[in-house]
């Protein structure tokens, strides 16, 4: 049994994610089976055991990996850097900093010139307190790699929380004279300037990092401070109009600009919506967290999953650093783990609400929508009266097709704001889910009142008019409103084709509808349409080829539960019998093969989705851009 997995480990070890040192390798493949003696049999079971804990690693199964790497400890006279690298990292994973710091130690001792190991050995000693000894090990870090600029930052964070200013000073004017970092080292600058209330050297720091920021976010919320703490209230308001103009919704700068408005004697009103400086003299976690993020901009998430671990074993409560461990977790597709993260931020904490958010999101992904639907509903029960969370509640029902409590929902919410455009459009949609398409246009008919660049309502509209047979004309219209807007979504190409086909316009309306189905990849009522006009343009070759190849494939469970979809494979399997009965010379013609490919991320993600994903201004849900049929 032992032979047969280590031959089996052994083939597999040439891959590059699992590759062991020499120092647990050897030849089993040309082993002698009966001639294993004990030692051979350890390696073996070693090399095992390391290939199982990197592969968990790789599946964030870190129990699994912290126990196979610990076995390869207990099986082998001379385990390798890595695994004690790794233990090291997983053991600060489950906050055992003490065992955490020997395994770093002798990962260093092991392999003194890779500086991960260093960073990772002064990282665990200062988490233990034990300063003095971490800030040989940075500065030895910065004199052999002087480009490592995290040891830099978190050297001169050392030195602040010892009191030594001057060396956190000189330290990080070595690292500006560098230009490593961008504007790290002007903000740590002026960080540590703002500490010694040096504020005149600190407004300049951190105006360099605020300049260097086209959004004008960047070291704005700091710089603000400074400017109100050394009482330069005009400079601080122009400042905020400066933000303001860039953002109008920028909640700190309309706060603070609305206190300053109100006089001097509002300072510390305005300070108070400022983030209050953080107590670094106590721990390096805000500057590690600080760290993690400027690696995940990098794209080094191995060593940001580090530095956010080194934060979580010395403040467990840290909820933005969980956070952002469980977006880096989902962004690998390790949905599990990255749930678990987040549902570990706790009821009462700031970041309950924004962590529920993106879990209910994540369950979404995962067709879990009744969890996820109640787990937005946690949400809303802290923050009942956020927009977002109130129409993110409401797809996740209409997604269970909870219809009638979505309803009521937003008729609710209606009677608070009777004028929001977003809320009268998803009511809309609501109601056209439950057949009541009357009332439905009647709401849209308002959104285009109120907003008529809104080119999901004009596209709704105009396809309602088309299902009514009434006013072509105006539906045709409505459409190229919205195309203009928006000029290759494929849904309102669909929308204009098919209202050029009811008003016998052939040849528009195949060069419409052909173009849709380009956008929209095989969308079913789209190519439903395009078959139609294929035909009715007697296009017989071209649309049996196109039949063939829609009717090739099966519908995907999520294409059983939609019922548009399902009508229109229905209508194009009965269309093709019949011509094909009708025409039987026309079964030789070859299939055109239709490849899966979905519609562009924009349009195939509803609004609030979208949201979620790139902070943008919601402008409709994406259903009644499909033909709304």
């Amino acid at each position: 049994m032992v032979a047969s997995v280590a031959i089996g480990c052994a083939k597999a070890a040439p891959s590059p994610m699992v590759q062991p040192d020499n120092a647990i390798i050897m030849d089993v493949a040309n082993a002698n089976v009966g001639e294993f003696s004990e030692a051979d049999r350890s390696r073996s079971s070693a090399l095992h055991h390391f290939l199982v804990g990197q592969l968990s690693l790789n599946d964030q199964d870190f129990k699994t990996a912290l126990d196979n790497f610990s076995a390869v400890v207990e099986l082998t006279d001379e385990p390798t850097p890595f695994v004690y690298s790794k233990l090291a990292d997983l053991y600060l994973r489950f906050g055992e900093l003490d065992k955490a710091l020997e395994a770093a130690e002798i990962a260093l001792r092991e392999d003194p010139s890779d500086p991960s190991n260093r960073l990772l050995y002064a990282g665990v000693l200062e988490a233990l307190g034990r300063d003095t000894e971490a800030e040989p090990q940075y500065l030895k870090l910065i004199d052999e790699f002087p480009g490592k600029f995290d040891a830099y930052v978190l050297l001169s964070n050392l030195y602040v929380k010892q009191g030594r200013f001057q060396d956190s000073l000189d330290l990080l004017k070595r690292l500006e004279r560098m230009n490593q970092s961008d504007s790290l080292a002007h903000y740590y600058l002026g960080r540590t300037y703002e500490l010694m209330e040096k504020y005149p050297q600190a407004e300049a720091e951190y105006m360099k990092v605020f300049e260097s920021d086209p959004a004008l976010t960047r070291g704005s919320v700091e710089l603000l401070r400074v400017l109100l703490r050394n009482k330069k209230s005009d400079k601080a308001k122009a400042l905020c109009e400066r933000m303001l103009q860039k953002d109008p919704t920028n909640a700190v700068a309309r706060k603070v600009l609305g206190h300053l408005m109100l006089g001097e004697s509002k300072l510390d009103e305005a300070l108070k919506h400022l983030v209050v400086l953080e107590g670094i003299e106590a721990d390096a976690t805000d500057t590690r967290f600080k760290i993690a993020l400027i690696q995940m901009e990098k794209r080094n998430f191995e060593e940001a999953v580090r530095q956010l671990n080194l934060v979580l074993a010395t403040n467990p409560d840290h909820s933005e650093a969980r956070y952002y461990l469980a977006s880096m977790y989902a962004g690998s597709g390790k949905r599990k783990e990255s749930l678990d993260e987040l549902f570990t931020i706790p009821k009462g904490n700031p970041m309950f609400v924004k962590a529920r958010t993106f879990a209910a999101f994540i369950l979404r992904q995962d067709n879990q929508l009744k969890r996820a639907r109640d787990v937005i509903a946690e949400a809303r029960e802290i923050d009942p009266d956020d927009r977002n969370l109130l129409l993110y509640h409401v797809l996740l029902m209409r997604d269970l097709k909870e219809y009638r409590k979505a309803e009521s929902m937003m008729r609710d919410a209606l009677e608070r704001e009777p004028n929001d455009e977003r809320l009268i459009f998803n009511l809309g949609l609501v109601l056209h889910e439950r057949g009541q398409e009357e009332e439905a246009l009647v709401f849209m008919e308002r959104v285009v009142a109120m907003n008529p660049q809104n080119s999901d309502a004009l596209n709704y509209l105009a396809y309602g008019l088309i299902e009514k047979g009434s006013d072509l004309g105006r539906a045709q219209e409505l459409a190229e409103q919205a195309l203009k807007i928006k000029p290759q979504d494929p849904y309102y190409l669909d929308t204009l084709g098919w209202a050029q086909f009811k008003a016998g316009k052939l040849a528009e309306s195949e060069e419409s509808l052909a173009k849709a189905a380009t956008f929209a990849g095989d969308d079913l009522v789209v190519l439903d349409h395009y078959t139609e006009v294929l035909l009715a343009r007697k296009k017989y070759d071209k649309a049996v080829a196109l039949m063939k190849g829609i009717l090739e494939r099966e519908l995907t469970p999520e294409d059983k539960e939609d019922e548009d979809t399902v009508a229109a494979y229905d209508r194009i399997k009965s269309r093709l019998e019949q011509l094909l009965k009708d025409q039987p010379a026309l079964s030789a013609v070859e299939k055109n093969s239709l490849s899966r490919k979905a519609a562009p991320a924009d349009q195939r993600q509803t609004s609030f989705d979208r949201e979620l994903l790139m902070g943008s201004a919601p402008q409709a849900n994406k259903e009644p851009s499909q033909g709304g049929s």
